[in-house]
């Protein structure tokens, strides 16, 4: 499926946690830490297509929490993985 990071396209595979390709995605200038959910230093927001990601973790929801994040459309990356692909793409843009 198509993913655009920060205007960068890449294709990302249904089922792949996206922290699984973390060296490739850091390419579109988005940072990845831990890559497990607990540094929250990859959070972005999805401005198109988070229907079609997987509903946030317990422990997601605590890290994003804890660095501010307020909005359902903030995730952290390195924990998004695509569950359904009827969206077109999805749209990511890293938080400054």
């Amino acid at each position: 499926m198509k993913v655009r990071i920060n205007g960068k396209v890449f294709d990302v595979p249904k089922g792949l946690k996206f922290a699984e390709i973390s060296h490739e995605l850091e390419k579109s200038g988005i940072e990845f830490g831990c890559t497990d959910g607990q540094c929250g230093v990859c959070k972005a927001r999805v401005l198109k297509g988070l229907e079609c990601l997987n509903e946030p973790s317990e422990e997601e929801e605590e890290t994003l929490w804890r660095v501010g994040a307020v909005d359902e459309e903030e995730r952290l990356t390195c924990q998004l993985i695509i569950e359904d692909e009827s969206c077109d793409e999805i749209v990511i843009e890293a938080e400054d």
